[in-house]
């Protein structure tokens, strides 16, 4: 029979390694392991019955740390037979100890009462004269495993489908943690400073149109709450879709402001031509600070258009990135769904 690990990876397709794969082969033993104890918390008491483990207690071990673990039976010696413990609250434990009280135990009608998770017998356990508490045996399913001793046969398989689930809810969860967060572009060019004209002939230069560039950082820590903590892989799905149309916007926002930038660039190049025109009849000083001026503006435009190509070449370089994450996650999300069914139909059908 195949192992745990390669039941997972054949329903999941994820592949699981010591170490860098999420999930790791540690954590698929977990999510084995938990899977076994729903499992068992989730059938009948008459089965659960059928698959129990005794704890003993005596001198050196007189009380039992529960971990959530349902108590089946209680028993304790009485130097003959094992008498039955019968359960007392645990604010009557005193009254239990007093000789002279209606409920006071003794070697053949002992009790038993839980206090914060401990269980405690009294009379306690002796060596000579030890006890016996019958609990759920939940086991510990190792990846490499590919059978569980003393598990339902009908219910094994469940195992592995429980454990794919989390694996692939975990693969979810890994995927946005991959992308980055915010993309890099080369640094804006500075705006070349107007010359001071000396002829008031010319006229007074317009104010420059400066270029100013956008940043886009996406945030998906929502989209990994969702998966890890929420479990809620629709309401993961929808916010991965808001922020695919926030980079789309972006995209579009870019545009606009290079087109708006150029538009503007064209119009005070004409004024600055006209400026100079102007300045030919009064100034050579002006001719030369404008012409200048003039060269400074083209080279500040073409460094803007470069600026604005890296830009755009990275934005489409991290929207096809998001999008292979998106559609990686739709079908992990789509398996998701179908084997979380099937779990689900499967352990109805256990327990029913």
């Amino acid at each position: 029979m195949a192992t745990f690990q390669v039941q997972v990876t054949g329903l999941t397709g994820i592949t699981i390694s010591s170490s860098g794969t999420s999930p790791t082969e540690a954590q698929l033993t977990q999510f084995l392991t938990d899977g076994a104890k729903e499992v068992l918390n989730s059938m009948p008491r008459s089965r659960q019955e059928m698959f129990t483990t005794s704890n003993t207690l005596n001198g050196s071990t007189t009380t039992l740390t529960l971990l959530g673990s349902e108590v089946f039976s209680v028993t304790r010696a009485d130097g003959t037979i094992n008498q039955p413990c019968r359960k007392i609250p645990a604010k009557l434990s005193g009254r239990a100890l007093d000789s002279s009280d209606m409920i006071a135990v003794s070697v053949t009608d002992p009790a038993y009462y839980i206090e914060n998770n401990i269980l405690k017998i009294i009379p306690t356990p002796t060596n000579d004269n030890d006890a016996h508490v019958e609990t759920l045996a939940y086991p510990v399913v190792a990846y490499s495993e590919s059978t569980v001793a003393k598990f339902p046969d009908d219910g094994e398989y469940l195992i592995p489908l429980y454990a794919s689930i989390k694996s692939l809810q975990n693969k979810m969860s890994s995927k946005f943690a991959e992308l980055p967060t915010d993309v890099t572009f080369i640094s804006l060019p500075v705006a070349p400073v107007a010359p001071v004209l000396i002829s008031n002939q010319i006229g007074t230069l317009p104010t420059a149109p400066v270029y100013t560039g956008l940043s886009i950082a996406p945030s998906f820590s929502t989209v990994d709450t969702f998966i890890s903590t929420d479990e809620d892989v629709e309401l993961a799905s929808v916010k991965i879709q808001e922020i695919n149309s926030q980079i789309n916007e972006y995209q579009a926002s870019m545009q606009n402001q290079i087109n708006l930038f150029n538009d503007a660039n064209i119009e005070y190049q004409a004024e600055v031509s006209k400026l100079t025109e102007n300045a030919r009849l009064s100034s050579q000083d002006d001719v030369q600070s404008l012409q200048k001026y003039s060269n400074e503006l083209s080279s500040y435009s073409t460094k803007v258009q470069i600026y604005q190509a890296d830009a755009s070449t990275k934005i489409q370089n991290y929207n096809a990135k998001i999008q292979k994450h998106i559609t990686d996650y739709q079908w992990l999300s789509g398996q998701y769904k179908q084997l979380k069914d099937d779990y689900t139909a499967g352990l109805q059908k256990l327990i029913s």
